[in-house]
């Protein structure tokens, strides 16, 4: 069995399935330009990975209870986040910092730039869900350790990352909160909480994995997503605005907080609280 990334999608469906969230992707993009927050993209992420998912799940290999638990986990990740960000970060909200500093450094050619933005979502949400249609076309069909273990992995860090957010959510809904750092919950292990039980969501299908040819190829999926949220899309940004808008207080919070993984909080010297 090849576990190349492509191996679930057959070539007559991979291009219908990419010509269908290039139409996702681009009906997004409009409406994005009508209400002017690219944070549709992300949910056009969501959208598309379920999509991708689930297809795989009805036309793919491997047993059928296989199928229908890494369809589930899929789509119970794809709803969860996605309608996170809808409500929280697209309807009726101010487009986030990040989108609002793109559409400021591309000026007059915004609507173009953001296009490509949105359709780069396709190949994303492709790569992501080969890993789940991957691990689908797993030849053991009775039901492992492994396969517990995984299915563990993934309802804690489903249900962390839910409580994280839910936790910055309610702080931020108090407006005596504005200006101040969340340091209580997840928040006072981590100063990422929501990216670390991301990252670790991709853990769960390493064990999943096991059994096919190549499976230890499972752990770039993870790698990869706690490189970008570590260092490319995730805490840099997230870090660099809250330091503008809550200042001494975050410096504060970043001597005594992990960035990433959880871990008690750090005691700060009497040095380190003179210059934050």
């Amino acid at each position: 069995m090849d576990p190349f990334l492509w191996h679930s999608f057959s070539s007559p469906i991979l291009p219908q399935l990419a010509g269908a969230l290039v139409i996702i992707l681009v009906v997004l993009w409009m409406g994005h330009v009508w209400i002017g927050n690219a944070s549709l993209a992300d949910v056009g992420f969501c959208v598309g990975f379920a999509l991708a998912v689930t297809v795989c799940a009805v036309i793919g290999e491997g047993s059928l209870w296989r199928r229908s638990l890494v369809a589930v986990m899929g789509n119970m990740y794809a709803g969860r986040l996605g309608w996170h960000l809808l409500t929280h970060r697209v309807w009726g909200k101010v487009e986030d910092p990040r989108y609002r500093h793109l559409r400021a450094k591309l000026g007059p050619w915004g609507p173009v730039g953001f296009l490509g933005y949105f359709l780069l979502q396709v190949p994303a949400c492709l790569f992501f869900a080969s890993l789940l249609c991957w691990v689908m076309a797993n030849p053991e069909s009775d039901v492992r350790g492994w396969d517990l273990l995984g299915l563990g992995v993934f309802v804690l860090a489903l249900s962390g990352e839910t409580v994280a957010d839910r936790q910055l959510e309610q702080f931020r809904a108090i407006p005596e909160n504005r200006g101040k750092v969340l340091d209580q919950g997840l928040w006072r292990y981590s100063r990422h909480p929501n990216y670390f039980f991301e990252t670790l969501l991709w853990c769960a299908y390493v064990p999943l994995a096991i059994g096919l040819p190549g499976a230890w190829i499972s752990i770039f999926w993870p790698l990869l997503m706690m490189v970008f949220l570590l260092w490319v899309t995730g805490v840099p940004w997230a870090e660099a605005q809250a330091l503008m808008t809550r200042g001494e207080a975050y410096q504060r919070y970043q001597l005594t907080t992990n960035t990433f993984f959880p871990w008690k909080p750090r005691r700060m010297s009497t040095n380190q609280e003179g210059t934050a």
